[in-house]
């Protein structure tokens, strides 16, 4: 179905109620078409949330986990390096060795 912009404004809850229906409704400006309404998209029930257990076995299903870890991942304690006898520290001398940007 068309309508022109002047019949929208007129009375859009026509244009609403066929697009209610079921109905595409073409809005036309001097003849030509310039957009349609149609019905939003049905929306997908929200996904449930998964168990730890359940998100595990679907990531092995999947082949993107191949077991799954037993202890948990520590980092190494962090190495500090003292500052240089010139008073410079480790951040300084990288800066400078990456040069001028």
């Amino acid at each position: 179905m068309q309508v022109s912009i002047r019949e929208l404004k007129a009375n859009p809850a026509r244009a609403i109620a066929l697009t209610r229906s079921g109905q595409r409704v073409q809005i036309t400006s001097h003849r030509k078409v310039v957009a349609e309404l149609v019905a939003p998209a049905p929306v997908a029930p929200p996904k449930q949330e998964l168990t730890d257990e359940e998100a595990i076995a679907r990531l092995m299903a999947s082949g993107f986990v191949a077991e799954p870890a037993t202890k948990p991942f520590r980092l190494p304690k962090a190495v500090v390096f003292e500052p240089s006898p010139d008073g410079k520290t480790m951040s300084d001398l990288v800066i400078e060795m990456r040069g001028p940007r």
